[in-house]
């Protein structure tokens, strides 16, 4: 039974690791003949597609969404948001055909807010932790940095560990000339990456680590506890250096893109290293949430925030120390952009 079910799992990824290369050639290809804004609207014609045409799958996102934001949008909003996050699966192959062939009017059109709290960050000689999520041109964001001259390193997990990392490689080939750090342009993670991560950092570099992935720090994240990674934290505490949270979001067509950096957040001691790692990651995921609300169309994550949530609830029916949401760390960074 379990082999079989692993079967069918890996022919239903195959195939949409097919869909998706062929999308992406195909968008190459129809950039030379379409303009943006035909494009732009086919994606998220595409989008409300695959949310329309799988009714199980529909009700579970409503759901999660309703779950994060009782109250704060209607059934029609809702649904609305649920059509632009199935959308925002596949914008990375739009975001980075855009990119390689519309590259210079990208960057004039670009909207840059709170630049002061990256470059006060910067200032302070540490290095840079950037922490971003699974939202907006996300796909875009090394390279536009690259781009301001404010290169980054991003942290990621190695293509084997995905389920298309045909698919997952082809977007990092084609992404990578369009901009990136050129003396490290990633860090794979398990491939000494603590080591590395932390000689980059003492070189006064940028790293960037999304933080809505799952791990075993539990703190307040829409509405109850969540269970994150905490390596953004661990490396700030280690190294001193200050976590900057930032998101890159889509306007309202193909350009019009607006790149948010919000206030840093600093490693403080309070006692222990569990109380600092976890302060941390209070104020991660306080701002990581903020920035979600600005854009939640735009989240391709809410498809496994109820895993993350779950998890948080496993770690409590253990009795993991620290678990229980605290003040500690709250309003410790610069609230402003």
């Amino acid at each position: 039974m379990e082999e079989d079910h692993k079967r069918k799992s890996n022919l239903f990824f195959s195939l949409i690791e097919y869909l998706l290369l062929t999308l992406f050639h195909l968008t190459r290809l129809l950039f030379y003949v379409a303009p943006p804004s035909l494009l732009d609207a086919a994606f998220a014609g595409l989008g409300s597609i695959i949310f329309h045409s799988w009714p199980g799958m529909r009700r579970r996102l409503e759901g999660k969404i309703s779950d994060a934001m009782p109250g704060v949008f209607d059934r029609r909003e809702t649904m609305d948001i649920g059509r632009q996050a199935c959308g925002a699966i596949l914008r990375p192959i739009l975001d980075l055909v855009l990119m390689s062939r519309y590259g210079h009017r990208f960057m004039i059109e670009l909207r840059i807010e709170g630049l002061d709290n990256l470059e006060r960050a910067d200032a302070m000689g540490k290095g840079v932790i950037l922490v971003g999520a699974h939202l907006g041109a996300n796909a875009l964001r090394i390279a536009t940095m690259a781009r301001l001259g404010k290169a980054y390193t991003p942290i990621y997990l190695p293509p084997e560990d995905s389920p298309v990392s045909r698919y997952y490689m082809t977007l990092a080939s084609f992404g990578q000339p369009l901009g990136c750090d050129t003396e490290c342009p990633v860090l794979w993670t398990g491939q000494d990456t603590v080591r590395r991560t932390r000689e980059h950092l003492s070189k006064g570099k940028r790293v960037g680590i999304d933080f809505d992935v799952e791990g075993s720090c539990a703190v307040y994240f829409f509405g109850r506890e969540a269970a994150l990674a905490d390596g953004i934290a661990q490396f700030s505490v280690d190294t001193g250096a200050p976590v900057v949270p930032f998101a890159l979001l889509h306007g309202k067509g193909p350009f019009g893109h607006r790149l948010v950096f919000y206030g840093a957040i600093t490693a403080r001691s309070r006692g222990t290293r569990a109380r600092d790692v976890k302060a941390i990651m209070t104020e991660v995921a306080k701002t990581g949430e903020s920035m979600i609300r600005e854009a939640p169309g735009q989240w391709m994550s809410w498809f496994g925030i109820r895993r993350l949530w779950e998890k948080a609830e496993g770690l409590e029916e253990k009795g993991s120390s620290g678990y229980r949401q605290t003040a500690v760390g709250a309003g410790d960074h610069e609230a402003g952009r």
